[in-house]
């Protein structure tokens, strides 16, 4: 919207509203709608005769200079494919080696992608869970694997220790320790 230059109006700083609003009610604006049609026809004259001179390059192009753009457009194809494979190529080969870590499927895959995208943050947070994973199943191992603590039966290092004992206890610790009861009588001899 086109504003009114106040200063090209005589006196108006000094006038009453009233003064102000007749001056504006008569104030007539220079009329520019030629220029601007004239303008409009210079612009879309010059759009036409821009796709008359494409239409005449594209005319001219050799038959040689068309299959060297094609051949350039498949070209560009091929790289983005390429580099699209890599890629998941990428991502196979570090996940193949999380796999052999011991990494579970979806952490590996999900570690791959990160590593392959630089994104430490989840690369580091994907280490932690596989981490506390891996404690947390040693710490299983450990406690299937840990013997039972011996029974509460008393066994014996002298040869009283053997008179304290039963007869069955006696012959209990003969056959479950026989250089331990060797060894007791031959001490006490």
């Amino acid at each position: 919207m086109a504003k009114i230059d106040v200063s090209t109006i005589e006196g108006y700083a000094s006038m009453t509203a009233e003064q102000k609003l007749s001056a504006l009610e008569g104030y007539e604006f220079d009329d520019k709608s030629q220029e601007l049609e004239r303008y409009k026809n210079a612009v879309s004259k010059a759009n036409s005769e821009a796709a008359t001179w494409k239409k005449k390059h594209n005319e001219l192009l050799s038959e040689e200079e068309r299959k060297k753009q094609v051949e350039a457009e498949e070209l560009a194809t091929l790289k983005e494919k390429l580099n699209t494979l890599e890629r998941e190529k990428l991502i196979a080969n570090h996940k193949a080696s999380f796999l052999a870590l011991g990494y579970g499927e979806e952490l590996a895959l999900s570690t791959a992608e990160a590593l392959a995208n630089q994104d430490t943050q989840t690369l580091i947070s994907n280490q932690k869970a596989f981490i506390e994973a891996q404690r947390k199943a040693i710490k299983e191992d450990l406690y299937k694997n840990t013997p039972n603590p011996p029974s509460g039966k008393p066994t014996a290092t002298t040869i009283d220790d053997l008179r304290k004992m039963s007869v069955s206890e006696r012959y209990d610790f003969s056959v479950n320790h026989p250089e331990e009861y060797k060894q007791i009588y031959t001490d006490s001899n």
